[in-house]
């Protein structure tokens, strides 16, 4: 075969191939019909990808997977040995002539995993599922060695589909459908001599068995969220063969094999790298080759095929070939949650740490859509600029802390804002650059939610402080600075060790999701305060109105839009607190071990 007419990335051939597999399948497809949920997942979740979900109708799609669940029928309760999930297809669906099953039920977690996948994906309410009949249900399938039967009929049972039954449990928040620590031990007891995982104990290590186990592992909440409390902290797996084993599976080409003295092929680049991002050392991956092996996959006609220079694409190689450039970050696609498969913006509490910098010491954070990741720039540069940049600031945040202080005891508050005002006002500015990042795609933050957390904050230090001396004195100035810097010296120090080192340490991660239950409450309460406190002032001294007549013909009164401002934060405060409660529910359960 010649090579692919095609040069970078073809968005827009993969946009059409998809288009076509979400409308109607090619006919070769059809031995496939059994599996026709998990090849629309395939077709949806390449759109999601490819931010073109649009092109489907969400509702109809939700509708058509929800038709495929079984629900227990009046003489069928959950204790008669069925599993209610969903079937794969209609044709699963419909009982065999010689099966005499008044609840004839062919329901298959890998088809359950694949429905509740589509329908987070499209923005389907999982709360309004039968989860108890579902979950329960499922709890049956466990076997005593903690793996999992697929169906109540009986099937082989391995390392797949444990990881459908931690997957459907972590989309439905929902643990009881399964025992935690009996699956735990089955997977400990599948890591093989060379650090792999096989499918079963005992069999050779495979890249998609070792991503069902560390990808469970995760869920579950028994492997950390940084490569460095992996190696350090007991995780009770080798973590270091591991890291060792999938390291040596990308190969001279670039990609990625899927076992020892194999060809390397377009899935295992998510299979095997998304082990890597899991356990925090992606960057350890030679990023530009193994883009290079993935673009030499694409189809002239759109897609990827298993193997460079192929020319006709499925949809299984097309859709990992896309989730694999994902995890690189490729412009032109949407960052993808790894343990589950789905796009990080479809889960309600996002990816922390990832998908925004918020800023929980206060400032008005709106819930906006999670980022959007765009490329471009060499990895090596983006980390050592971002790192740069982070502990720059974090410098000029000590600084006010540091002379805050200081004033603090020998002066009294009343001094504080005269100590601090240019180390604050240099480092609050300099957060402009994350607007920066975000439209050039340094960073995965949006510009959509960075813009009003940067510009209540700018907001107060120069529209409020600066503008009204008469604040200066006020002791709420002591409580917001105070308050500023020790979140902020957390955050850029938190982000500049990830960008310096790849990973940040559990003390520092728990840290970053802790302290604004504290710190929130006085930021945000200061902020609040001193905007309210500045509005006589601003009455008084006009500055910042604008008034009729003029050429504009617009007038503009800045203490009825600093009002404004308040009103804002009323139900922007509480709303984002409890965001940030859930955020570190989900970042500290992911560093729990057994």
């Amino acid at each position: 075969m010649g090579k692919p007419e095609l040069a970078g990335f073809a968005r827009a051939h993969h946009v059409a191939f998809f288009d076509a597999m979400a409308t109607e399948l090619p006919g070769d497809y059809a031995t496939q019909e059994v599996n026709h949920l998990t090849l629309a997942y395939f077709a949806v979740a390449g759109l999601s990808l490819l931010r073109e979900l649009d092109r489907v109708n969400k509702d109809q799609i939700a509708k058509w997977v929800l038709s495929f669940q079984v629900h227990p029928e009046a003489n069928c309760d959950v204790d008669n040995g069925l599993f209610y999930g969903f079937c794969g297809s209609r044709s699963t669906q419909s009982p065999l002539p010689y099966v005499k099953d008044p609840c004839h039920n062919g329901s298959h977690l890998a088809s359950t995993y694949s429905a509740l996948a589509i329908l987070k994906i499209v923005g389907y309410d999982l709360a309004n599922i039968d989860n108890k009949a579902l979950l329960l249900s499922m709890k049956k399938l466990q076997q005593p060695d903690g793996s999992f039967m697929p169906t109540h009929i009986g099937a082989e049972t391995d390392l797949r589909f444990v990881y459908c039954a931690a997957a459907i449990c972590s989309m439905l928040d929902d643990w009881t459908g399964m025992d935690k620590l009996k699956a735990k031990e089955y997977i400990l007891n599948c890591q093989s001599y060379d650090g792999g995982f096989s499918m079963v104990p005992g069999s050779e290590s495979h890249g998609g068995g070792t991503f069902c186990a560390v990808a469970a592992l995760h869920l579950m909440g028994f492997i950390q969220v940084d490569l460095a409390s992996n190696l350090r902290d007991f995780v009770s797996i080798d973590t270091r063969m591991l890291l060792e084993w999938c390291l040596q599976r990308q190969v001279t080409d670039g990609g990625f094999q899927g076992r020892r003295n194999k060809p390397s092929d377009t899935c295992y680049a998510f299979w095997v790298g998304g082990v890597l991002k899991i356990i925090g050392a992606d960057h350890l991956i030679d990023h530009c080759a193994l883009r290079e092996f993935l673009l030499t996959c694409q189809s002239p006609y759109g897609g990827f095929t298993k193997f460079p220079y192929g020319r006709i694409p499925d949809i299984y190689h097309s859709y990992y070939g896309l989730a694999a450039l994902s995890l690189l970050e490729e412009e032109g696609l949407e960052p993808l949650h790894v343990e589950l498969g789905i796009l990080s913006a479809a889960l309600a509490s996002g990816d922390p740490g990832r998908s925004s910098q918020a800023h929980p010491g206060g400032g008005v954070l709106f819930l906006l859509p999670a980022a959007l990741p765009m490329a471009g720039v060499g990895s090596t540069v983006r980390r050592l600029y971002l790192s740069v940049y982070n502990w720059v600031v974090f410098y000029g945040w000590a600084q006010v802390l540091y002379y805050a202080i200081l004033a603090l005891l020998e002066s009294g508050h009343e001094a504080v804002y005269a100590a601090v005002e240019r180390p604050l006002q240099f480092a609050q500015t300099a957060a402009i650059m994350e607007i920066l990042h975000g439209l050039v795609g340094l960073v995965r933050s949006p510009v959509s939610a960075t813009l009003p957390q940067i510009g209540s904050r700018l907001f107060l230090t120069w529209g409020v402080l600066w503008s009204f001396p008469e604040m200066h004195s006020h002791i709420l100035v002591t409580t917001l600075v105070i308050s500023w810097s020790i979140t902020e010296i957390i955050r850029y120090s938190f982000f500049g060790t990830k960008e310096a080192l790849g990973f940040a340490p559990s003390w520092l991660l728990w840290l970053r999701y802790s302290t604004f239950m504290v710190l929130y409450p006085t930021g945000i309460s200061s902020e609040v305060g001193l905007i309210f406190l500045a509005l006589p002032y601003m009455k008084a001294s006009e500055k910042y109105c604008l008034r009729l007549p003029n050429k504009w013909n617009f007038s503009f009164d800045y203490m009825y839009g600093s009002i404004l401002a308040i009103l804002v934060y009323v139900p922007g405060s509480p709303h984002m607190f409890g965001y940030m409660l859930a955020q570190r529910k989900k970042a500290l359960s992911k560093v729990k071990t057994a």
